[in-house]
């Protein structure tokens, strides 16, 4: 039986990786199967005008989130529902619609 797809996040501080913020925060976002190995991910933020910005991670796919980023466990990360994740995923959509 195939082990259904684990979603979580991950809080980030510094610059985004699309150069919009500095110092700054926000989270990664992960689908992954096996309750390790990324499969999906993406980054997201607000502006301060509340405005959501979320774009694609392709180079977090595709890897293992314990032995190819060094982490022992899983505990930096907040478990999170399927709906929040395709929330974020939406989000990039919406904002590759609008430009």
């Amino acid at each position: 039986m195939a082990q259904e797809d684990t979603y979580a996040r991950e809080s980030w501080f510094g610059d985004s990786r699309d150069g919009q913020l500095e110092n700054a925060s926000g989270y990664h976002f992960f689908r992954m199967k096996d309750s390790q190995f990324i499969v999906e991910a993406y980054e997201y933020y607000e502006h301060d005008d509340g405005t959501e910005v979320a774009t694609p991670l392709p180079e977090m796919t595709n890897i293992s989130y314990l032995s190819d980023l060094g982490f022992d466990d899983l505990d930096s990360l907040d478990m999170i529902s399927k709906t929040e994740f395709e929330q974020v995923k939406a989000i990039v959509s919406k904002n590759s619609t609008n430009r």
